[in-house]
């Protein structure tokens, strides 16, 4: 009997092993029955364009069904347009950098290939990793499978030049200047980029030119096409220890989908040194003087040697900007002027200071410089690069804007038909048009008015050209006011760099005023805040009386109160 019952349990799991194996061979799958590919190139430059075909081929006895191909491009690409404008419902775009395929089944011994276009960018000498996953069904299985394949470029370069210059060292809590630099030889326009710089501890900014877009560490480049560049100019102070290093990153990059992806990056180290030398000037007798074209500047220089040991034989340079300064009007005081150099050089035969320095004494030099009346860039800064042994120090200046601002009153010209004698009558009332007009240059403006006092017996008459001109009159003071709000420089092309407006007075003669010229306007007076100074400008205008000078129609009798 136990004999019977062991044959019987042999029976039984032979019977389980058998309905086991046949089960597992009709519910598993080798993934080596599909072969999946990228084909792609080893190496590329940034920002070059890239198609990668992926190939996948059914080498089994069976169809694939449910099959889905989903592609991830390398961080930092950007999938091209011609695949984003043919999304459906079998090419959806996953996210910024991933797309799904919906497959047709794919049948025994079938191959087939999708292309991935796009572009990729990276920084030089990084590697690009896309990644293939094909997920599919066996026909007459219930289970899915997956095979997945990379394909790694190496980014060989980046056709682009971007660079921080700094000064090795530098004096700490003392203002210094460093330069970023980009240029591109992309052979496509790029669009959105920014420039993001991250600064060290103990870093303050000062300012920058241009101005940051974001916070103070980012700038919006723009639209970049080939042979395109530009410069960042950022003025601060840093403090540390003595022999400390500092860094400064800067990347050159573009936001997407809330991160940034740099192109390329630019890290430069300075050390910070214990001060030598002392440098302080005055300009015009002032440390924060604001220029204006066509100034004489009278520049003192003081330097103080602050270090342990006594300086001998040092010389002292000043290099000037010609675009700002008349190189004919310079006056180096006992320095010696190289005009082709734009540069003034003293040394120690002319300031005995420079020959021999004990420790905590000072010297002084002088010299005049005269700014050019024609100006011709927007946002104008005076640059003096001075070197006094290993010391550098930039001292600017900047330019406020030049207005030109006129006030002029017509009779027979301008936007309104006058009325009245002329010459004005007691008894009756004349009018006349008076127009203002101002021409901005150099830098934006804001808050910008013009405003003039009507004498006793005038008043407006209510028309203003044009109609929309933000003039208004206040019956205490007398005083008109056009409140104009911002004006573009000239230099950025703007036509709006110059505005005027026009509006009618009415003159009712008093018997006091019989056979006098008597003025009917004001000085006219303009004001507005200069944004690239941050101080305010102002200008006059001589006033209007009845001779009207400006309309040749009126001779000065006619300007004669009968």
């Amino acid at each position: 009997m136990r004999n019977k019952i062991i044959k019987i349990s042999l029976v039984v799991i032979a019977v389980l092993i058998a309905l086991t194996a046949w089960y597992w061979s009709q519910n598993t799958h080798s993934k080596e029955v599909l072969k999946l590919e990228i084909l792609g190139p080893s190496s590329i430059e940034a920002g070059e364009d890239v198609n990668y075909i992926v190939k996948y081929k059914n080498n089994g006895n069976v169809r694939l069904e449910n099959a889905r191909l989903i592609f991830e491009y390398p961080e930092n690409s950007i999938i091209s347009e011609e695949l984003r404008e043919n999304e459906d419902d079998n090419i959806i775009i996953r996210s910024s950098q991933k797309v799904e395929l919906i497959l047709a089944d794919i049948q025994p011994g079938e191959e087939r290939s999708a292309n991935f276009k796009g572009t990729v960018y990276g920084e030089e000498n990084s590697t690009a990793i896309s990644v293939a996953e094909l997920e599919y069904t066996p026909r007459n299985l219930t289970a899915s499978y997956k095979s997945e394949t990379t394909h790694t470029t190496i980014i060989s370069g980046v056709p682009f030049t971007f660079e921080v210059n700094l000064p090795t060292r530098v004096e700490s809590g003392k203002e210094f200047t460093f330069d970023i630099n980009y240029f591109s030889r992309i052979d496509r326009p790029l669009s959105d980029l920014r420039i993001k710089v991250s600064y060290p501890q103990g870093f303050e900014f000062k300012e920058s030119r241009p101005k940051p877009s974001f916070e103070s560490n980012e700038w919006e480049v723009g639209v970049l096409n080939k042979g395109q560049g530009g410069r960042i100019e950022v003025t601060g102070t840093i403090k540390g220890d003595v022999d400390q290093a500092k860094i400064i990153k800067a990347e050159l990059g573009f936001w997407q989908d809330g991160r940034f992806i740099s192109l390329k990056s630019s890290s430069r180290g300075m050390q910070l040194a214990a001060p030598m030398i002392f440098i302080t000037y005055q300009i015009n007798g002032k440390s924060d003087y604001v220029a204006s074209p066509g100034d004489y500047l009278y520049y003192e220089v003081f330097f103080k040697n602050t270090g342990e040991d006594f300086l001998e034989n040092l010389f002292l340079t000043v290099k000037l900007n010609e675009s700002v300064v008349d190189f004919n009007n310079v006056q180096a005081g006992s320095g010696n002027f190289q005009k082709s150099a734009g540069m003034i050089l003293w040394d120690s035969t002319s300031v005995s200071q420079l020959k021999f320095l004990p420790t905590m004494e000072e010297g002084r030099v002088d010299f005049w410089v005269k700014l050019r009346d024609d100006i011709k860039s927007a946002n104008p800064e005076v640059r003096v690069e001075l070197s006094l042994g290993e010391v550098k120090e930039r001292i600017t200046t900047k330019i406020g804007s030049k207005v030109v601002l006129s006030q002029k009153g017509y009779f027979e010209k301008g936007p309104f038909d006058n009325y009245g004698p002329q010459p004005p009558k007691v008894g009756s009332s004349t009018s006349y048009t008076v127009h203002w007009q101002i021409q901005n240059y150099h830098n934006n403006l804001s808050d910008a008015k013009i405003r003039a006092t009507l004498a006793p017996g005038v008043r407006l008459s209510g028309e203003f050209y044009p109609k929309e001109s933000n003039i208004s009159f206040d019956p205490i003071s007398r005083e008109v006011v056009w409140d104009i709000g911002s004006i573009p420089s000239a230099i950025s092309g703007e036509e709006e760099s110059l505005v005027e407006a026009f509006f009618q007075i009415i003159f009712d003669p008093q018997k006091s005023q019989i056979e006098s010229v008597v003025e009917i306007v004001s000085d006219a007076k303009f004001s507005a805040k200069d944004e690239w100074t941050n101080s305010t400008i102002f200008s006059e205008y001589r006033s209007i009386d009845t001779t009207l000078p400006d309309d040749p129609s009126v001779t000065e009798e006619k300007g004669i109160v009968e």
